[in-house]
């Protein structure tokens, strides 16, 4: 059985387990890897025939509501999966690592 993202308010909403989103991407318009660390990931979730629709992009320079905190995002590109962080540009085979451990539990929700 796959977990749902439950509503709370407006556009936030919170997983099961009570995260934002299974999979964030922390971005900002002036990232220089940013565009190519969000190509790594969504290469390792198609891997695994996760939709790249999975991950909840959120520009730290914005003030979108989504409920992603960014309080821990120290640099970018910093990409959450589940409850393991990733910063800078991650290589493949970390990013398909996070990704399998994070959809073997019952809580990944898309």
């Amino acid at each position: 059985m796959k977990a749902e993202a439950i509503p709370v308010s407006g556009t936030e909403t919170k997983t099961e387990c009570g995260q934002c989103s299974c999979i964030v991407l922390y971005t900002s318009k002036y990232c220089v890897f940013c565009d190519a660390a969000e190509e790594i990931l969504g290469d390792a979730l198609t891997d695994f025939g996760v939709s790249k629709t999975a991950i909840c992009e959120v520009d730290v320079e914005a003030k979108d509501e989504c409920g992603c905190r960014t309080d821990n995002v120290t640099m970018l590109p910093t990409i959450k999966v589940c409850n393991k962080q990733l910063t800078g540009l991650p290589e493949e085979q970390s990013m398909r690592d996070a990704v399998m451990q994070a959809i073997m539990k019952d809580c990944f929700c898309e």
